[in-house]
């Protein structure tokens, strides 16, 4: 499994949200770039970045930072929020991006996911943004008449590789993370998952990387507000991650 420390960008600064609202903000560092680096040099081989005026907005308004770090450090960029067209798929991608995370249009426009999906392969995933199981879009302020697990077989077959799956409810809120709607989604799709939300200590990540045992498809987990209050350290997390089960 992997570890995604997260980096959320609103006005060009580090924030977290609480339950994806935007009245529960709070800010954490000024420039992103120094806090990648931070990441990196704790031992972070992946960074999970989102564009929160873009999710809310639907158009790109932190792309040049997700670029400016990528050209900055050595470390693998995962990026989502308000990314809605080819074109900007295609920017990101020309610009070294190495994974691009769909949400609204996952739900609204499967065609253009499947188009993207074909023309960069690998470099596509899907967000599976959860509020009591069924999908919220647009920065998670609409919820869709579709579960979580129901979009996810639509895209089985359409070579996305990875799912990012987050509880809303569960979002910065360092309650835990909701296992049985994860384990529910593991159990239905053959595409490799990446957990998000909730996650509150090392005991978290110990427990989602027990269910990596039985669930092959679970790559992945993203912590962003645990870091940033200081209640998991990235390096103790990366180190447990990258133990064999057998240590």
């Amino acid at each position: 499994m992997n570890l995604y420390p997260a980096i959320d960008i609103k006005g060009g600064k580090c924030i977290r949200l609480t339950k994806g609202k935007l009245e529960k903000i709070t800010f954490y560092n000024s420039d992103p770039l120094e806090q990648a680096k931070e990441f990196v040099k704790l031992g972070a081989n992946w960074i999970h970045m989102v564009d929160i005026d873009g999710a809310f907005k639907g158009e790109n308004c932190n792309h040049e930072i997700f670029i400016k770090i990528k050209k900055k450090i050595k470390c693998f960029i995962q990026v989502g929020g308000g990314i809605r067209n080819e074109r900007t798929v295609a920017y990101l991608v020309d610009n070294n991006i190495d994974r691009i995370v769909l949400g609204t249009v996952a739900v609204t426009n499967p065609g253009l996911v499947k188009r993207v999906s074909t023309q960069f392969p690998g470099k596509i995933a899907i967000g599976l943004d959860a509020k009591k199981g069924f999908v919220a879009t647009e920065g998670w302020s609409k919820i869709k008449k579709i579960t979580v697990n129901e979009l996810a077989k639509q895209y089985e077959d359409m070579g996305i590789r990875h799912l990012i799956f987050t509880d809303i409810d569960k979002d910065g809120v360092l309650e835990g993370v909701s296992y049985d709607q994860l384990q529910g989604l593991l159990e239905s799709t053959k595409i490799n998952v990446i957990a998000s939300g909730g996650v509150s200590s090392l005991e978290d990540i110990k427990k989602l990387k027990k269910i990596s045992i039985n669930y092959q498809n679970l790559v992945g987990v993203i912590v962003g507000k645990a870091i940033y209050e200081k209640r998991l350290q990235v390096e103790h997390a990366v180190n447990f991650l990258n133990k064999t089960n057998e240590d």
